[in-house]
């Protein structure tokens, strides 16, 4: 797989020289916190057939992803990509992870469930981190910047151009065949144009907003999607406007009709 951090001088890679030990803390919590979330979601997956497994569910990730989010100011995506490429960051690591145990033990499961949502608890409480996570202070965020877009196009199966419309401009019909039934949000995105595969002309959004918030995110956005249509990440198109050019001349188009084009 790419590397966000092969592709940086050690000198630009982060570190956690420039945080205090509570922030060094905060951070290390969230990872934890991650950790014992992929535990509990493996646990369920192999033992979701069981009804205690069934009453007892499995955490919101969206809660989660949330809350990293705004306790450590940085892409929830680019929180999961450092955890496992960021050199200074590997000793935050629980030293022994939860294991996967037999799925007779629901009470081991419960436990694991306790555990997690004292550690998510701990950062819905926490003062978020303002300092940049991502890269050494002293160094340029630019070049890192383009490093992390860079990993995300070779990861895409569909890098794509998109806008913000109202769901509500769909009929019934075309909101069943293009949204999931849990996608609750009043928009979604319409797709403009792009390069690799071609997504569905509709999509959920990458976050669900309301109304007040809608113009916080108004412009284009660009988007990246795995081989299953998933996000790996959306940045605001005039954020990333040098990066899209690097691309290249868009390989396909959506017409105001819906109609695919090609050059």
């Amino acid at each position: 797989m790419f590397s966000l951090f092969s592709l940086l001088l050690s000198s630009t890679a982060p570190t956690l020289d420039h945080l205090t030990l509570s922030e060094r803390n905060l951070l290390q919590t969230a990872i934890h916190t991650q950790t014992s979330y992929n535990v509990i979601a493996d646990q369920y997956a192999q033992c979701q057939q069981i009804k205690d497994y069934q009453i007892l569910g499995l955490p919101e990730k969206r809660e989660l992803t949330s809350i990293i989010e705004a306790t450590l100011n940085i892409p929830y995506q680019d929180f999961l990509f450092a955890i496992n490429h960021a050199k200074a960051w590997q000793s935050l690591k629980p030293r022994a992870p939860m294991p996967l145990v037999d799925c007779s033990k629901t009470m081991v499961y419960q436990d694991y469930l306790d555990q997690y949502a004292l550690q998510r608890f701990a950062l819905e409480i926490a003062e978020p981190i303002t300092k940049p996570l991502l890269t050494n202070p002293v160094n340029s965020q630019q070049q890192e910047s383009t490093a992390l877009l860079q990993s995300y196009a070779q990861r895409s199966s569909t890098i794509a151009i998109v806008n913000i419309t109202d769901r509500q401009t769909l009929t019934a019909i075309e909101q069943a065949n293009f949204l999931h039934l849990d996608y609750t949000s009043r928009y979604i995105y319409r797709i403009t144009q792009g390069w690799k595969n071609v997504p569905p002309l509709y999509m959920g959004m990458h976050i669900q907003i309301n109304e007040a918030d809608l113009n916080k995110f108004e412009g284009d956005w660009l988007i990246f999607l795995d081989a299953q249509k998933q996000y790996i990440a959306a940045r605001p198109v005039e954020d990333v406007a040098d990066f899209i050019k690097s691309l290249g001349k868009t390989e396909w188009q959506v017409d105001s009709n819906g109609n695919l084009q090609r050059p």
